[in-house]
């Protein structure tokens, strides 16, 4: 038992962390008459930034003001829960642009947690493969300093450790900040029922000022 805790602790600790949130917004259904839009409650200011795009220009997150924003925290050389998250990312984003907000009224960033592996040059042909450059400030990755990064992730309640092999263990969830910097909402993207409509459903509700 003891060696199965050693080796699973993390894992286990995402997901009681998980199940304290799934119980904290049914709770806020239950007590506010069920309405679906409770769970867009504001929850905390989002944490502020300063970092680099690809092409290496600085992007603040006063930059983001006025848009809603899918914040999601990853690595390219993740052996797992980053390319589906990624791949449905690149499904919201193909829908934002059908419903003309990608860009203008919303916008994804995906920020590195190795920034030492992922160059600009790593991360472009990453992005590359989920067409994310379509639109001006539709879908943007973002580098900083390694501690840096990590500091933000954790202010965004996203744990990240740096294992011994050189890649990391990271809460996996899209987080979702309203226009006036507001976080919104956390999604499980580990959970299999979670698709890309019903997030693009909640970018357009608080697109719209709700």
């Amino acid at each position: 038992m003891g060696t199965f805790l050693e080796k699973n602790w993390f894992k286990l600790a995402i997901a009681a962390i998980l199940i304290a949130m799934i119980a904290s917004f049914a709770y806020k259904l239950v007590s506010n008459g069920s309405k679906p839009d409770e769970r867009l409650t504001a929850m905390k200011a989002a944490p502020s930034f300063q970092l680099q795009d690809l092409d290496g220009k600085t992007v603040t997150s006063k930059d983001m003001e006025g848009k809603v924003r899918l914040v999601y925290f990853f690595y390219s050389f993740c052996p797992d829960v980053c390319l589906p998250t990624s791949f449905l990312l690149s499904q919201i984003q193909d829908e934002l642009k059908k419903k003309d907000l990608l860009g203008s009224k919303a916008e994804i960033l995906s920020i590195t947690v190795d920034p030492v592996r992922d160059t600009a040059e790593v991360l472009k042909a990453f992005g590359n493969r989920f067409e994310s450059k379509p639109v001006p400030g539709g879908w943007t990755f973002l580098r900083g300093e390694e501690a840096k990064v990590h500091k933000l992730a954790e202010d965004f309640g996203i744990m990240v450790i740096k294992e011994k092999d050189g890649n990391f263990s990271h809460s996996n969830a899209i987080l979702l900040v309203d226009p006036k910097g507001q976080l919104r909402n956390y999604y499980d993207a580990s959970n299999p029922e979670l698709d890309a409509a019903h997030i693009v459903k909640d970018v357009v509700t608080l697109s719209k000022g709700k």
